[in-house]
């Protein structure tokens, strides 16, 4: 579970932005919640602003965080640290990019951190709250600085085996060192789907749709959509050899139709056919369907392009039912879909706005917690009459 994700000098984000997931005291929609003893987190979270505000670089910080700890064991030697800091400035491309997180996972609360220029991790560090209180795994400073009070010998061996461009917790956990493993679990549980994290959604369960029970369940979601879609099955010959990886090709969509006379009959359609909002919604239910399943976190940009706005109510619902989700599955997302900015559907603290500062051009991110609003408000009016900023303005 996610609780907190901060980001500083990274793409349009200058100075230091905090989204959290842990809840206010607003006692509405407690069905949104995940209780955790004493504490309460949210399981879903939406970002809006106008374009180039900055809301997808959010994501796309995040997105880095956690590829950057699932590959930097495999950096060659000197290479080039591929991060991207705020520009608008001339002090900050010599300036560290900063990532931390705050999460849970097996019961127990980390929080796990770095810094980076373009050729070195300057900062990093993981501490854990194994008895409600701070411990530390790792330190690490100037790069070449560590400070350990568990298993330092073990520890001190897999220092000596990261390289200065390389995150010690990949290291670490490329080597089998048991206090990280949880960590690094964590990290690859995340599904992220960004312009720059170039994957598929779907392309991860394709194999599972050779599953009978699988591809059932996943066509009764496409038939809550209201697509016309009855069931799906795998195409009986082979395709292509171009087009064997490719699961539109693979699949198809039984449609039922009536005709003049009342007649049924049933017509095939390879999804490759599909509409483009068929197919969006397609390769997104598979990832939300695994993600539920697991209880894991699902950060998602522009989750809604293509989608009709009840499809993306219908999908968010998912996420913050009791029912849907048993397991505690957390959702971010990007969305210009204002039908969502109802308190009927989102309690105040899941709805974040990024703004871009006029003057330095760096993006703010905000809640609208952080507004003091009666709870009749009608936020979706107010926010498109620029109440609540985060909205483009538009001269002459």
């Amino acid at each position: 579970m996610l609780i907190q994700f901060s980001v500083e000098n990274f793409l349009s984000i200058k100075d230091n932005v905090v989204l959290s997931l842990l809840a206010s005291k607003d006692n509405e929609h407690p069905e949104h919640l995940i209780v955790d003893g004493n504490k309460k987190h949210l399981k879903s979270a939406v970002i809006y602003g106008a374009n180039a505000s900055g809301k997808s670089n959010v994501l796309n910080a995040f997105w880095f965080m956690v590829n950057y700890v699932l590959t930097s064991h495999n950096q060659q030697l000197h290479k080039t640290i591929e991060r991207s800091p705020f520009k608008f400035d001339r002090e900050t491309p010599s300036r560290p990019s900063s990532f931390e997180v705050i999460f849970t996972t097996n019961g127990i609360r980390y929080a796990y951190g770095f810094s980076v220029t373009d050729k070195a991790v300057i900062e990093e560090y993981l501490y854990y709250y194994p008895n409600g209180r701070q411990a530390l795994i790792f330190e690490r400073k100037d790069t070449k600085d560590f400070r350990f009070t568990v298993d330092v010998d073990e520890q001190n061996t897999l220092k000596d085996r990261t390289s200065a461009n390389k995150l010690y917790l990949s290291v670490a956990s490329n080597w089998s060192y048991s206090k990280v493993i949880p960590v690094l679990e964590w990290f690859a549980s995340c599904q992220i789907i960004t312009k720059n994290s170039v994957a598929d959604a779907y392309g991860l369960e394709a194999e599972q749709l050779k599953d009978d029970d699988y591809r059932h369940v996943i066509a009764s979601m496409l038939r809550v959509a209201d697509f016309g879609i009855q069931s799906l099955q795998m195409r009986d010959t082979e395709p292509a050899p171009s087009q064997r990886n490719d699961i539109f090709t693979n699949i198809e969509a039984i449609h039922t139709v009536q005709d003049t006379e009342g007649n049924t009959s049933s017509y095939t359609l390879n999804m490759a056919e599909e509409s483009d909002g068929t197919n969006s919604y397609f390769k997104l239910i598979g990832v939300v369907k695994k993600v539920l399943d697991e209880g894991t976190l699902l950060v998602a940009d522009e989750m809604d392009a293509h989608l009709h706005p009840l499809l993306t109510k219908h999908l968010v619902s998912l996420f913050n039912s009791v029912e849907f989700n048993p397991n505690g599955a957390q959702l971010i997302f990007t969305s210009h879909n204002t039908n969502l900015l109802d308190l009927d559907v989102l309690r105040r603290d899941q709805i974040w706005f990024t703004e871009k500062d006029e003057p330095t051009a760096a993006t703010n991110l905000f809640s609208l917690q952080s507004f003091s609003i009666r709870k009749d408000t009608k936020i979706e009016k107010g926010y498109l009459i620029g109440r609540y900023g985060a909205i483009p303005f538009i001269k002459g």
